[in-house]
């Protein structure tokens, strides 16, 4: 293997964990772990909380990457670059299920 196409491989390994956000791996880890509070405690009080139907809590969190800040309570959805996290929360109060999307209006 030429030293160009490993150097080329180590910038990829190095750069590719780079393309998931510390909300994301922070999420994945805390499924059917973390309760409500623990969440609130890492990435603040939510945009929106809707109760479900089915029991449980919705809860919408609005990033903007591109902000200093890297997050807005309550940013408008429809500005550039916003990242829209949908997260899920049984009756217990324990995180279930999470989404990233572009954010909707």
């Amino acid at each position: 293997m030429s030293v160009a196409v490993r150097l080329l491989a180590a910038l990829l390994f190095v750069a590719l964990p780079a393309c998931t956000s510390w909300q994301a791996d922070y999420l994945t880890q805390q499924i059917h772990k973390a309760s409500q509070e623990e969440v609130t405690a890492r990435l603040g009080k939510p945009t929106e909380v809707k109760k479900l139907d089915r029991g449980g809590t919705e809860w919408v969190y609005h990033y903007f990457p591109d902000s200093p800040f890297n997050y807005a309570y309550k940013g408008h959805p429809a500005e550039p670059d916003c990242q829209e996290y949908i997260l899920t929360f049984n009756e217990r109060q324990v995180l279930t299920y999470w989404l990233k999307q572009e954010c909707v209006e």
